[in-house]
């Protein structure tokens, strides 16, 4: 079984997935035509972009995954914070993929053989995609890396396909009767810019240092903030850095009331005009509560690099 070395050994894949294409037709179903679609994914890519890109840097510098250097600011121990959120976004977007799959699946075999699309028949083809999954990541990238380049292919082929196919129905427009869902266009196009425009850079935000940790120039780190053994500059307080968790414990109590999914929205909704600001918010908190309660408190700093400090690779 061959396994990666270094975290990402080879930087090649493919977004051509049947959950990116849902999100390109987000706007779409909110009521907007055809150019107010594509400047909303523009100015929410771009300025989701420019949000998150900065952290990249971050693991240039640590030569470790973004949720590891943040043991820099949040302790040791702390940083178990970011391992959590990105298990969540990971978790997130496997169920995506399996949803919007299996259903893409189980629509096909009822054209094809007339398979009964009911609960058993999406059960069984939700259970077969989890475990190619599971296989794919358990026997590591090199595997990820052949199917990306054959899906790559295909998938591009079936989207030109598609194009043709639907050619006849092609319109610039809204579908025919669909009303703003915010009820004005600004408001809509806002909403589609955050939802499906800035939220794309932001599913990648724990993502970011896998690429750039690889081909970092640092050959020696600091042992302390990747291990979880006792003292060094990060411990700060049991391995906590309390003022960065108080200031994490704000921002995420805050954001929650204006979070709105199918299953729950928030109570602050109304004030942001029906849009989830949820990560703007609780993102400019956090900062805000993190400065205030940092504020003339010299930030640890290492020791300098000596040749007997071992390379760590994580």
């Amino acid at each position: 079984m061959q396994i990666e070395q270094r975290g990402v050994d080879t930087v090649l894949g493919s977004d051509l997935a049947l959950g990116v294409i849902v999100f390109g037709r987000l706007p779409v179903s909110f009521g907007l035509g055809r150019w107010a679609s594509f400047t909303s994914l523009l100015v929410g890519t771009v300025a989701g972009t420019v949000l998150v890109a900065p952290l990249a840097l971050v693991s240039l510098r640590t030569a470790t995954n973004l949720s590891t250097s943040g043991g820099v600011h949040v302790g040791v121990r702390g940083r178990l914070l970011g391992s959590v959120i990105g298990l969540l976004l990971s978790l997130g977007c496997t169920a995506l993929t399996l949803w919007f799959g299996g259903d893409a699946v189980v629509g096909c075999l009822d054209r094809l053989v007339g398979l009964t699309a009911g609960g058993r028949s999406h059960a069984v083809v939700h259970a077969l995609l989890a475990a190619c999954t599971a296989t794919s990541a358990v026997f590591g990238y090199r595997m990820l890396l052949r199917l990306s380049r054959a899906l790559s292919v295909g998938l591009t082929a079936l989207l030109v396909i598609g194009v043709v196919a639907y050619a006849g129905d092609f319109t610039t427009a809204a579908p025919a009767g669909t009303e703003y869902l915010l009820g004005g266009f600004w408001p809509t196009w806002l909403l589609a810019t955050v939802s499906a425009g800035l939220s794309g850079p932001i599913a990648f935000i724990t993502l970011l240092g896998d690429c750039t940790r690889s081909i970092s120039p640092r050959r020696f780190s600091q042992p302390r903030v990747f291990r979880g053994g006792r003292g060094g500059p990060y411990w700060y307080r049991g391995g906590w850095n309390v003022q960065a968790a108080v200031a994490w414990a704000a921002g995420s109590g805050i954001g929650l009331p204006c979070v709105d999914t199918p299953a729950y929205s928030g109570p602050l909704l109304p004030v942001t005009g029906g849009i989830d600001l949820s990560f703007l918010i609780s993102g400019g908190v956090t900062a805000a509560v993190y400065l205030v309660l940092h504020a003339g408190r010299p930030h640890p700093v290492p020791p300098a690099r000596t040749p007997e400090r071992i390379a760590v690779t994580v």
